[in-house]
C-alpha cells in the first residue's frame, strides 16, 4: 500500500512505527479504549481503526480528482514532475507527467507558487442548504504561515462514491459553544471535550444532512483532514513545520502524511488558541508561563503581547523559544475578509458541493488580491 494513503498506523511522534502501515509490534482490534483501536505495542500508543479499503478507495478518487482540476500533480501516479505539453485545438494548456506519461488538461490555469516554510490549518464551521434548517459544513483551511496566501481549502462534503464508515452521523449532542474566556482554561476546556468523545477523533460539531436525493455525501471531518493534508503533502512534501489549531486529529492527520519527515526527527507540529485583541501590536512576545494540559499532559506554553495572549504546544522537538514566532495570524486576515464577502455570507442559501466551489472559487481571489499588494 502507498504510503500517501496509510491510515491505519502509530501516530506517536519518537515511536520506529510512527506513519509505518504493516510492524510487528502492531495489534488490533484492541478495545481497551471502549472502540476499535490499533495497539502498538513499541510505545503503547492506541488509534482508532479505519475502513483503510474505504478510505483508499475514497481518498485515491479525490487526489485524481484534485490533480485534474489543478494541474499541481499527475492524476494517475501523483507525480510533481510535470511539463507542458502543447495546446487543445481550443488553446489550452494541456500537461505531461514524466513518470508514466500520461497527458492531460487541467481546469484551472497553472499558477507556480514558491514552496511554504510553515503551513497554519484551522477549521470553520460553514453553513449550508441541506435537509433541513441549521446545516453545517466542517472546511479546513491551509495557510502558508509566513506570505499568508491560502494554500488549500477543502470541506467534509464529497462529490464520490464514499464507503459507510468514511461518513459522518450526527447523534443529536454537541460539544459546547460557550468558549472560556481565560485562553488557559479554553485550552483545558478543549482537551476535556476530546475526553468526552466516542472516541478521541469523532467530533459533533453539529447537523449535516444533504438535501434529498442530492448526490455526495457528508464525511466524518477526521476523514476530509486525513484527505486534506494528503493533498499538501504531494503538493509540498519537504515541509517541515506545522502550525495547527487545538484539534487532536488535526495533529493526527499531520503527522500521519508527513511520517517519513517526523519518523526521522525534521518536522515540527504545534496547536495554537490565540487570543489578539491588538492585531497592529508590534511588540516582543513575552513568555509567561508554561502548564501541562489533557490526557497526554501536553507542554503548553503561555505568552503575552500587550494585551494579546496565546498558548503554544510543540508536539514533537524544535527551539521552544520559537513558541514566540508560532501564530495562525495568516488564517486570522482571511476570515476577517471572508466574513466580508456575499457569497460567503449568504452560504446557507446553497448546496453543501456548491458552497465548497465558492470557498475554493474566493480563497483563489484573495491569493491573487494577495498578490497585488505584495
Amino acid at each position: 500500500m502507498s504510503s500517501l494513503f496509510t491510515i491505519n498506523c502509530c501516530k506517536s511522534f519518537g515511536c520506529h512505527n510512527l506513519g509505518l502501515a504493516r510492524s510487528p509490534d502492531y495489534t488490533w482490534p484492541d478495545y481497551r479504549l471502549g472502540y476499535a483501536a490499533l495497539h502498538c505495542r513499541a510505545c503503547g500508543s492506541n488509534p482508532p481503526l479505519f475502513n483503510d479499503a474505504e478510505f483508499r478507495i475514497w481518498a485515491s478518487a479525490g487526489l485524481s480528482d484534485y490533480a485534474k482540476e489543478s494541474g499541481h500533480f499527475c492524476p494517475a501516479c501523483y507525480q510533481k514532475e510535470i511539463i507542458r505539453y502543447g495546446h487543445n485545438p481550443g488553446g489550452t494548456q494541456r500537461v505531461q507527467c514524466l513518470h508514466c506519461k500520461k497527458v492531460w488538461t487541467p481546469r484551472q490555469q497553472l499558477t507556480p507558487i514558491d514552496p511554504p516554510e510553515q503551513f497554519a490549518t484551522i477549521p470553520l464551521i460553514v453553513p449550508f442548504q441541506g435537509a433541513s434548517a441549521d446545516q453545517q459544513l466542517y472546511v479546513l483551511l491551509s495557510f502558508d504561515a509566513i506570505r499568508g496566501n491560502v494554500l488549500h481549502i477543502s470541506s467534509n462534503f464529497t462529490p464520490h462514491p464514499a464507503g459507510d464508515s468514511l461518513l459522518y452521523r450526527w447523534h443529536g449532542m454537541g460539544e459546547s459553544a460557550d468558549i472560556h474566556n481565560d485562553i488557559i482554561q479554553r485550552v483545558n476546556q478543549r482537551e476535556t471535550e476530546f475526553l468526552r468523545r466516542s472516541q478521541f477523533d469523532e467530533i459533533q460539531y453539529g447537523s449535516a444532512a444533504l438535501k434529498r436525493n442530492a448526490s455526495g455525501a457528508v464525511l466524518r471531518p477526521v476523514i476530509a483532514a486525513h484527505s486534506h493534508f494528503r493533498v499538501l503533502k504531494t503538493r509540498f512534501p519537504e515541509v517541515a513545520e506545522h502550525i495547527v489549531a487545538h484539534e487532536c486529529f488535526l495533529r493526527g492527520a499531520v503527522i500521519t502524511a508527513w511520517a517519513d519527515l517526523f519518523r526521522h526527527r525534521r518536522g515540527a507540529l504545534w496547536f495554537v488558541e490565540e487570543d489578539i485583541k491588538d492585531t497592529a501590536c508590534s511588540a516582543p512576545w513575552q513568555l509567561l508561563g508554561k502548564t501541562h494540559q489533557g490526557w497526554w499532559q501536553n507542554q503548553w506554553q503561555l505568552w503575552g503581547q500587550s494585551d494579546n495572549r496565546k498558548m503554544v504546544c510543540l508536539l514533537t522537538k524544535a527551539p521552544l523559544e520559537k513558541g514566540a514566532t508560532v501564530t495562525l495570524a495568516a488564517s486570522h486576515r482571511f476570515i476577517t475578509w471572508l466574513k466580508e464577502q456575499p457569497e460567503f455570507t449568504h452560504s446557507a442559501l446553497f448546496s453543501a458541493g456548491r458552497v465548497t466551489k465558492i470557498l475554493a472559487s474566493l480563497a483563489r481571489k484573495y491569493n491573487a488580491l494577495l498578490s497585488l499588494t505584495s
